[in-house]
Order: structure tokens, then C-alpha cells, then sequence
């Protein structure tokens, strides 16, 4: 008995002379700015790869990832696994996840008042339309910061999911030349009646696409119950528009098993395979 009670008294003691050694384990900071463009303070949170302090002549692409207080972490931690130790399968990136404020307003090309479905209710007010906007406070304003804080070498990819898949697709055809590397996650094609699908062809026309990659993600796990138009130009786009785009790396993914609120993650890991390995 006496052999127990030691044993279970030394049990008592352990936990404070573990909590002794403790050290956080950190894997970002979180900063802010004052847009000029969008009149506000934008958070904005930055990973930096984990041997960026030891090889300090290293330079680093960039992930700029939409929605970066949903997907940080997720993100951190598929670029940590895959690109140190045993396993390099992709380049250690500096990770900026930008914190959304409105999504609609910032991720969106053009007003509208049409919901998923296509339709106008009655006295619908048209909304968002600000992605130029934003466009320009993300390369003319916080990549500025970033490529004047970190060692960046100029390769930078834009990452984001539903409006910000949106975002991302809407950036790559109308603004192709601001990244390098896009990859749009069940991008909201529905928006304002599908029609960024609709001008798709227009816009890639006689357009050369070199050095530029594009990866999409769709979630084609049925939903009962949500009333959502049909995509078929949509499917048109990812089907022949963009595999014949001259220049340009494309992949792209369906995920029976997820829907639109699942996909990210699965998206971004088989989205870095595919752009990467």
C-alpha cells in the first residue's frame, strides 16, 4: 500500500514540473493596416516558414489566402507537413491570411440582387461589386508591406474559396498578370446570373496565358436543400474553355463526398498535388 500511495502522490507532482518547461507553440502574428484604397483597417495574419530564420539569404513565394481567419491554420499546417522533414513535395511558402470584414462587397465583380437560384425577388437591392477594390488594396497596398517586411522572391499565388473562389477566378481572367499561381476552391459562379461563366470565353480570347497555373475545386455532393441554378456554362468553362487556354497549367477536381462547406480543406490539399508534386 504505501508503494501505491508514493506512486500516486508522485502523479500530483508531475504536472507543475511539466508546466516548468512549458513553450508556446506559435505559428504566425497577426498585424494590420490602414487602406488608403478601402477607407478601413484590415487584419491581416503571416506565417513564415519555419527555416526563414536560419538561412537568411532564402527568398520565399507568397500564398495570399482570402477568408485567412477561416483557413489559416488548415493551410499552415498542410504547408508545414509537406514541405519540411522527410517530405519537400512543395516549396515553403510565406502564408498571408487575409481577414474578411464584407465578402460580398470585397470578393463579388458586380452588383446584383439575383440569388443562387438566378432569380430577382421584388425589391431586391443589388450588392457587392468591390472587387477591384479590393484587388488594388491587396496588390497595391499589403503586398507592398509584404515584399517590403520579408524576403519575398516575387512568385505569389492567390487562394480562395466560394466568394473568394469567385474572387480568385474573377482576378485570373480579368487580371491575370497580379499572380502566378491561382486556386479557386467551389467558386460562387452563380453570382449575378452566372455571369463571369458567360464572359469566360471572351475573356480568355487570343490571351496568353504562359507561366500562369490555375487549379479549381468543385463540390458536387448533391444538396437537397438548397435551390441553385444549372451550371451548364459552367461546365462548358472547366470542360473545354480552359483546358484549350493557350499557355496555361489548369487542373481541375470534383469532390463527390463534400459540399461547399467542406471542401476547402481536401481542396487545398489535392489543389497543392496537383500544382506541385
Amino acid at each position: 500500500m504505501l508503494v501505491n500511495k508514493i506512486y500516486i502522490c508522485l502523479l500530483f507532482l508531475l504536472p507543475p514540473l511539466v508546466l516548468w518547461g512549458q513553450e508556446d507553440i506559435c505559428i504566425g502574428k497577426k498585424y494590420s493596416l490602414h487602406s488608403t484604397v478601402l477607407q478601413e483597417e484590415r487584419a491581416y495574419w503571416v506565417h513564415l516558414p519555419d527555416n526563414y530564420a536560419t538561412n537568411v539569404t532564402q527568398t520565399f513565394p507568397v500564398i495570399y489566402l482570402l477568408d485567412g481567419d477561416l483557413f489559416f491554420h488548415s493551410l499552415v499546417g498542410i504547408n508545414r507537413a509537406f514541405s519540411s522533414g522527410r517530405r519537400k513535395d512543395i516549396p515553403s511558402f510565406i502564408i498571408v491570411g487575409i481577414i474578411s470584414t464584407d465578402r460580398t462587397r470585397d470578393f463579388t465583380p458586380t452588383a446584383s440582387a439575383a440569388g443562387r437560384d438566378g432569380k430577382i425577388p421584388p425589391g431586391a437591392v443589388p450588392k457587392g461589386g468591390g472587387s477591384d477594390t479590393f484587388s488594388r488594396f491587396l496588390t497595391e497596398e499589403l503586398r507592398g508591406v509584404i515584399d517590403g517586411s520579408f524576403r519575398t522572391n516575387g512568385q505569389n499565388m492567390l487562394v480562395g474559396h466560394s466568394f473568394g473562389g469567385l474572387f480568385t477566378l474573377n482576378t485570373f481572367f480579368k487580371h491575370t498578370e497580379l499572380f502566378d499561381t491561382y486556386l479557386a476552391l467551389d467558386p460562387s459562379l452563380w453570382w449575378d446570373q452566372r455571369r463571369l461563366s458567360k464572359e469566360a470565353g471572351i475573356l480568355v480570347k487570343d490571351k496568353d496565358f504562359e507561366g500562369k497555373s490555375l487549379y479549381v475545386g468543385v463540390a458536387t455532393k448533391p444538396r437537397p436543400d438548397r435551390a441553385t441554378m444549372n451550371l451548364t456554362d459552367s461546365d462548358s468553362l472547366f470542360a473545354e474553355i480552359l483546358p484549350q487556354t493557350k499557355g496555361l497549367r489548369f487542373f481541375k477536381k470534383s469532390f463527390p463526398d463534400e459540399t461547399h462547406g467542406t471542401i476547402a480543406i481536401p481542396g487545398i490539399l489535392d489543389g497543392f498535388r496537383q500544382l506541385f508534386w
